[in-house]
């Protein structure tokens, strides 16, 4: 089941990252693959992280047409990392959480920037300003995700016991 939800989350995130890309042009500052991978991987643990990163960066990087590879290695170290630090320390307040999505956010544009600056002449220059920026975008919305998913149960369950208390009240 939780394979099937990574699966159906990572599609979605990469359906709605291509979307972002075709309105924004090269200046989405957000990337949806890269939350939804930490996401997982901090759940998963490292083993998982490195498939769930593969597949994900791998499906990237065959969908913008770049160098097939370069995000499937550079979302498979993050994946790794982040499973790691979930497996290793306590992960469960908005604060670390943050920080393992803005420092894996970063991880991944700078192995992205590197390895492009590697394979190809001309390299893959972007701004420090805007690594950053989309790190702490990317932590933002990962914090955000957790949030809603932890509490969305909660608020379900309240709803459906109030409205049985309300069916109750009238029909008695």
């Amino acid at each position: 089941m939780y394979a099937l939800r990574t699966a159906v989350a990572l599609g979605i995130a990469l359906a709605l990252q291509a979307l972002l890309a075709h309105a924004m042009g090269n200046r989405s500052v957000i990337d949806l693959v890269t939350v939804t991978v930490i996401y997982f991987a901090l759940g998963a643990g490292p083993a998982a992280g490195i498939l769930i990163g593969s597949a994900a960066g791998l499906a990237q990087d065959v969908l913008s047409g770049g160098v097939v590879g370069v995000n499937g290695f550079a979302s498979c170290l993050v994946a790794f990392a982040a499973g790691a630090i979930g497996s290793q320390f306590i992960v469960a307040n908005t604060l670390p959480r943050f920080v393992v999505f803005v420092a894996g956010s970063a991880l991944q544009a700078t192995c992205v920037i590197g390895l492009y600056a590697l394979i190809t002449p001309l390299g893959f220059g972007v701004a420090p300003a805007r690594v950053a920026a989309q790190a702490l975008f990317n932590g933002v919305v990962g914090v955000l995700a957790f949030q809603v998913v932890e509490r969305a149960p909660r608020m379900i369950e309240r709803r459906r016991l109030r409205r049985a208390h309300v069916r109750g009240r009238l029909s008695g």
